[in-house]
């Protein structure tokens, strides 16, 4: 088996800088990798791991028994916080960090040892603040990395005691690379997201986006989408109302690129027709309209009722 860090697609800068941190003996005790999801960040995360348990190279020989562990993700000298799937709202709860830390307490059965904390934005206050206690007074040898998209959602205490390494998402052509065979309009829309790309690309993805189309046009164009129900039940789920968004982000965009003749730009290439239709909408406004659903993303994300998010949307829209 190959070392992790051969099969990583994109990111040279990123990882050139961690390889760098590595050889010359400066890896932190914490790290925060940041960035779009589905980039390939928790790929890059367990390439990491692998390097600091390997026990025979500096930067991992991909084939002794701890690299392999760690590749099967079955290694004793790398652990994981994860988030309560039972909870309402994905979360991490308090009592995981607190489990992480006893097993943390015990002996090192490694010479190093890697923590993965995936999607570590969903921390809740009692969580987060349980491991600021470790990040201010690390474990020897125990080299956290924690993953999330959004710094704003940390605490400026866990901000303040991590490294950051920012991600982008991938290149048209790397997202291919990853994924061959996808419609070239999903590859497009995607934005170098593999999940985004994978959603896209799925039946049910295909529906939905249908959906997000017409509820533009339908928020667009009729006067009385306040007095209408038949959008509320699509958009009262938080992740649908999301990809609503995402959708409508980039409807605004094609529309914005348009109105300047430079179609090879367009993300939603299978929809130049629809798009046509909504020529008349003037850039003044489509702009304030994408300004607008960035606020209501934020929203989404701090937990704002999707129905009301965008019935204020609509308000705002018909006003402007």
């Amino acid at each position: 088996m190959a070392r992790l860090i051969d099969s990583v697609v994109g990111h040279t800068a990123v990882i050139d800088q961690l390889i760098q941190m590595r050889t010359a003996g400066r890896w932190p005790h914490a790290l925060l990798f940041a960035g779009p999801s589905g980039v390939g960040k928790r790929k890059v995360a367990l390439a990491f791991a692998q390097i600091l348990i390997c026990e025979k190279e500096e930067l991992a020989c991909g084939v002794c028994g701890p690299c392999l562990r760690v590749a099967k993700e079955q290694s004793e000298s790398l652990l994981f916080v994860k988030q309560d799937e039972k909870a309402a709202r994905p979360t991490i709860k308090v009592e995981a960090v607190r489990d992480l830390l006893d097993s943390l307490s015990l002996a090192s059965m490694g010479k190093n040892r890697v923590v993965i904390i995936d999607d570590a934005q969903t921390m809740n206050p009692q969580a987060a603040n349980a491991l600021l206690k470790t990040l201010e007074e690390p474990f020897e040898n125990v080299f956290f990395i924690l993953i999330g998209e959004d710094l704003n959602q940390f605490l400026p205490t866990i901000r303040s005691r991590v490294q950051v390494i920012r991600f982008a998402a991938l290149s048209l052509a790397q997202i291919q690379q990853v994924k061959p065979g996808q419609p070239d309009w999903a590859y497009r829309s995607s934005r170098g997201q593999v999940d985004r790309l994978d959603l896209l690309a799925s039946p049910e993805g295909t529906q939905k986006r249908e959906e997000a189309l017409g509820l533009f046009e339908q928020f667009c164009a009729n006067q009385d989408f306040l007095l209408a129900n038949d959008w509320r039940p699509q958009i009262k789920d938080r992740t649908w109302a999301q990809f609503n968004i995402i959708c409508w982000l980039q409807i605004v965009r094609d529309l914005v690129i348009l109105k300047t003749q430079a179609n090879k730009f367009i993300l939603n290439t299978d929809q130049l027709e629809r798009l046509k239709k909504l020529y008349s909408i003037q850039s003044k406004k489509l702009l304030w309209l994408a300004q607008q659903l960035v606020r209501a993303e934020r929203d989404l994300l701090g937990n704002g009722d999707p129905v009301l998010i965008f019935e204020d949307l609509w308000v705002k829209y018909a006003r402007e």
